[in-house]
């Protein structure tokens, strides 16, 4: 799917706006203005949405149902949605290992980033629409985190939080 869409400068918060979505839904920007999705009932929903606003905005947006032209450019856009998501599910990898060697040192209590890192892990999940091979990685490294946070807590005393096993 593509939103093509074309926003007044000002005020600049309903550019914003919009970018910020499209970044949080995955959003890849083919040109300024022109973001591609692949298409799901959500992505769907989630552009018609942001066509909407666009056009309450003073703006004006469509939707278009597209298909690259040829085998090559649908191989280099899906290389493209993997490799944001590579970068984004690297930056989490690299963050959730500095948490597990600072876990295995006895930091102190680390579920609170723990929780913000796999909160970011379940976003990219949602984000990532053509499974890039960090996705196992990450989750892995999640867990080892998880493990080493949870026994840093049981050996400084911590009491579990309610409900978590």
């Amino acid at each position: 799917m593509l939103l093509v869409y074309h926003l007044p400068r000002e005020p600049s918060r309903h550019r914003v706006a919009v970018w910020r979505k499209l970044r949080d839904l995955g959003a890849l920007y083919l040109q300024d203005g022109v973001a591609a999705l692949p298409e799901d009932a959500f992505t769907r929903e989630q552009l018609e949405w942001l066509q909407l606003r666009v056009r309450e905005a003073g703006g004006e947006a469509t939707l278009w149902e597209a298909r690259p032209g040829t085998a090559a450019e649908e191989a280099e856009l899906v290389g493209a949605f993997r490799t944001s998501r590579e970068k984004a599910y690297r930056t989490i990898i690299a963050e959730v290992e500095r948490l597990r060697r600072k876990a295995q040192m006895g930091g102190g209590t680390l579920l609170e980033r723990l929780g913000k890192l796999e909160r970011e892990f379940r976003a990219e999940r949602r984000r990532d629409y053509f499974r890039s091979p960090l996705r196992g990685e990450a989750a892995a490294a999640l867990k080892a985190a998880r493990e080493a946070v949870r026994n840093s807590e049981a050996q400084a005393g911590v009491p579990k939080a309610e409900g978590k096993p």
